[in-house]
């Protein structure tokens, strides 16, 4: 199984794949047929000390052959396509030598003979010369255990362990010891200017063959690269200064040097007005209500459309502004409560004043009406109209006008009339009709017209006019009355029908006989002229 782990010095800061420094951690101790190798369990120690120095690793655990020539050919493609400054190889598990070679054993290894080991193992003299095509120092560290529970399971010219000597390429070092050793003395030669010779120096459990320098240390004096990644890092959150970028920055080094600085933007960003607003989720309808409460308090928000835009932030900091809140155009909840609780007193004191505003209006109204007469004749009718086109008695005010507008054009008809039928003469009827075509009593005057002129233009009406029963029925308002007419009429020698008080047919031809009779125009229709011609008439019947 292959386990990768990046530093964070590369995965953390996301620096370019082609790392200065790379690593690769072996460990194999779940053989299957062969023992197992105690004490070689070293791949998650080695890869905390390897990560505080910035290296690039990658971590290989319980590979069979194959799996193992895989990982080196994927090392040499790396080793390959970049510049690799240094490199460190870490392998622990079942080492087996003979006098020319050594190998590293895979989980399929089964009692490896001479003849068989290329097959069941990675030759270490191929690790070292590919170790050596970096290009700065490389260091193999091989922890091997005690050998003797291993021999007995080789096969022909193989023996368990690693050999006394290792013929070792130019700038490899290769340091062999047990687990605890092997993790001190990595511990050591990572620490900043220390050199491999001063490690080995304090680790007696430790041996090394090849490039052993006591001057040039294995990294230089000062070197941080996690720190220098935590900067950049940090740099690049600052930068963005968003609540994602400091989250990006303490997942990479979640106990940098800006961690708690990381921490604090984070929560001031989470507490900006902006964001306090946004999560309150506003609805749509929410907004507009807040729109409708500051437009209430005199604040102009250039619309109630539930979109807060220019105009509603600067209405929002002009609130804020009055009521001694920080103007920054963003609402929380508190506020908005505030906002509605003044817009609804602010709207309760407009309806009060409102409501001041229309008894005094309608006390004004009241007043001027009394003063004006109260509608008892037009010229207070019309000024009351004037000052108040729509007021309390404006409708009252224009149907009395109305009336005495009718009243007036109907007493102007009669007069006309009375003129007219004081004259009776055609050319009287004419200019009565010709002032009033329409009026109350044209059809009269057309009905006199056709009977003093035949030759008139003037059509006589089909029906008796409307104003000419209206006459009659005033003259002759009881039955007791019509009878007396009919009585008239019989002693006059007209035959007016039964004496019953109702004018039939035969009734209107004895009214018309005796209108032609008096000079009087003939319609059929009593007037007061017919009444006082009758009455004259029987009152000289009394005198003969």
């Amino acid at each position: 199984m292959r386990h990768i782990l990046l530093t964070a010095f590369l995965a953390l800061v996301a620096l370019p794949l082609r790392a200065e420094n790379i690593a690769l951690v072996l460990e194999n101790s779940d053989y299957r047929t062969l023992p197992d190798p105690s004490g070689t369990r070293l791949a998650d120690q080695a890869q905390g000390v390897l990560a505080r120095a910035g290296f690039d690793i990658v971590t290989a655990r319980d590979l069979q052959t194959g799996d193992l020539r895989a990982e080196l050919a994927a090392l040499e493609a790396r080793l390959a396509d970049g510049d690799v400054t240094r490199l460190v190889i870490v392998a622990a598990g079942w080492f087996v030598a003979s006098e020319s070679g050594a190998w590293f054993l895979g989980l399929d290894a089964e009692e490896p003979g001479l003849g068989s080991v290329d097959g069941a193992g990675l030759r270490l003299d191929t690790v070292m010369e590919l170790a050596s095509s970096a290009s700065g120092a490389a260091h193999i560290w091989l922890v091997a255990p005690n050998p003797r529970a291993l021999n007995d399971e080789l096969g022909f010219g193989l023996r368990a362990g690693l050999p006394e000597r290792l013929a070792v390429p130019r700038q490899v070092a290769v340091i062999c010891g047990d687990l605890r050793a092997t993790l001190a003395g990595l511990d050591a030669v990572l620490t900043p200017g220390t050199t491999l010779s001063e490690a080995l120096a304090e680790n007696s459990g430790l041996r090394a063959d090849g490039m052993v320098p006591t001057l040039v240390p294995f990294l230089p004096e000062g070197f941080a690269p996690v720190a220098q990644a935590d900067r950049d890092a940090w740099q690049s959150a600052r930068a963005a200064d968003t609540e994602a970028a400091y989250r990006d920055y303490l997942a990479q080094f979640p106990n940098g040097l800006s961690a708690q600085e990381a921490r604090l933007r984070i929560e001031a960003l989470r507490n900006t007005p902006e964001r306090i607003e946004a999560d309150l989720l506003l609805s749509r309808d929410e907004r507009r209500a807040i729109q409708r409460d500051l437009t209430t308090l005199g604040f102009n928000t250039r619309g109630i459309d539930g979109l807060f835009g220019p105009g509603t932030r600067g209405a929002i900091r002009g609130w804020q502004g009055r009521s001694d809140l920080d103007e920054t155009g963003y609402l929380t909840r508190d506020q908005i409560f505030q906002l509605a609780g003044q817009a609804a007193r602010r709207a309760a004191e407009i309806e009060a004043e409102e409501r001041a505003r229309r008894e005094a209006a309608e006390r004004a109204d009241r007043a001027y009406w009394d003063g004006t007469g109260a509608g008892a004749d037009e010229a207070g009718l019309r000024a009351y109209l004037g000052r108040y086109p729509d007021g309390i008695f404006a409708a009252l005010a224009r149907e009395r006008l109305a009336e005495l507008e009718a009243q007036a054009r109907l007493q102007t008809d009669r007069d006309a009339w009375r003129r007219a039928d004081a004259r009776d003469t055609a050319r009287a009827y004419r200019r009565y009709l010709s002032e009033f075509p329409e009026g109350r009593f044209a059809p009269e005057a057309r009905l006199r017209l056709a009977a003093l002129d035949p030759t008139t233009d003037e059509p006589a009406p089909d029906t008796p006019p409307v104003a000419v029963l209206e006459q009659e029925e005033a003259l002759l308002m009881t039955p007791a009355l019509r009878r007396l007419v009919e009585r008239r009429l019989s002693n006059l020698g007209y035959d007016p029908g039964p004496v019953d008080g109702r004018f039939d047919d035969q009734t209107r031809a004895a009214v018309r006989q005796a209108q032609a009779q008096f000079g009087l125009p003939v319609n059929g229709y009593v007037r007061q002229g017919l009444l006082d011609a009758m009455l004259q008439d029987a009152l000289r019947g009394l005198f003969r």
